[in-house]
């Protein structure tokens, strides 16, 4: 997930939480003041037919990285809005008692905790992102690769890429720092558009990006890495006065199931910076072995 999709993430979430609000203070209105409710508080599937209810339908189509704590909304948005058919019906009925009440106001309160929790790691992961590039940093890195180790498939398939801009220095000396941003901004959208939508880019520190592969086999890994280095090279960056071309050098392995992910980079950092020795603008394979087989 993108920071700019996070953002979008979050007001989504703003708007769901205003629509519910506005659902509460209707149901306010009619305990107090009476008048005529709609489905989105008597029917029996009333979860479904509140605004609130729309927010939920996006996950379906793509599951959350929560999405553990957005099922847990969903559970208590059913119980909030059964308490809440309880309570108006037994205001309506003049037999409302102290415990039907607080039934609903539990029900509330868990409902907006709910919230709050998924609101919450939404701005823990926000933070975990680069806020010059839009990439996931290299924290979540870490926490990635933690969760990849889980699925037997993926953890089998996993080659590294960590890739680093030719010559950096020379662009903040010659063009200044804020050229220097706008080259880190261009080979993060240029490594994003050119790379599989499942594979996760990440910025690992200054002018570093790491790329977690998953490939078959040590062709499709190589062709993948050879076609990245080759994509940047063909997409030079645009200045305000200047069209300059930018060229990365990429250290790439294979992560095997006894590798920690510590033991992974070291090992593409050596790649890496044997193809700066050798020459730059390209990539190099490290084997188990370190072996180093230019690309």
């Amino acid at each position: 997930m993108h920071l700019v999709d996070i953002d979008r993430s979050i007001v989504e979430l703003n708007l769901a939480i205003a629509e519910h609000h506005a659902w509460a203070g209707k149901l306010l209105q009619l305990s107090l003041l009476g008048g005529e409710p709609d489905e989105a508080i008597t029917h029996e599937q009333a979860h479904e037919k509140c605004c609130f209810s729309v927010w939920f339908s996006r996950f379906k189509i793509e599951p959350s990285r929560y999405q553990r704590l957005v099922e847990h909304i969903y559970d208590m948005h059913i119980i909030m809005h059964d308490r809440a058919r309880e309570l108006l019906t037994s205001i309506t009925e003049k037999r409302v008692t102290e415990q039907v009440l607080q039934q609903y106001h539990d029900a509330q309160q868990q409902f907006v905790y709910a919230i709050d929790k998924y609101k919450q790691a939404l701005l823990t992961f926000r933070n975990m992102h680069d806020t010059l590039t839009g990439l996931p940093l290299r924290h979540l890195l870490y926490l990635d690769f933690e969760h990849i180790r889980t699925d037997p498939q993926r953890s089998a398939t996993l080659w590294l890429l960590m890739m680093d801009i030719d010559r950096f220095k020379t662009v903040n000396d010659v063009w200044g720092h804020n050229a220097g941003d706008d080259v880190l901004r261009d080979v993060a959208a240029t490594l994003e558009a050119g790379t599989n939508h499942d594979e996760r880019i990440y910025r690992f520190g200054g002018e570093e990006f790491v790329v977690l592969l998953n490939r078959s086999s040590e062709q499709d890994a190589m062709d993948a890495a050879r076609h990245i280095r080759a994509w940047l090279e063909q997409h030079p960056v645009v200045l305000e006065n200047a069209v300059l071309p930018v060229t990365v050098t990429g250290g790439l392995t294979r992560v095997s199931t006894c590798d920690s992910l510590h033991t992974a980079i070291g090992r593409a950092d050596r790649a890496l910076y044997y193809g700066k020795n050798s020459g730059r603008n390209r990539c190099v394979l490290a084997t188990r072995e370190e072996e180093m087989v230019t690309l």
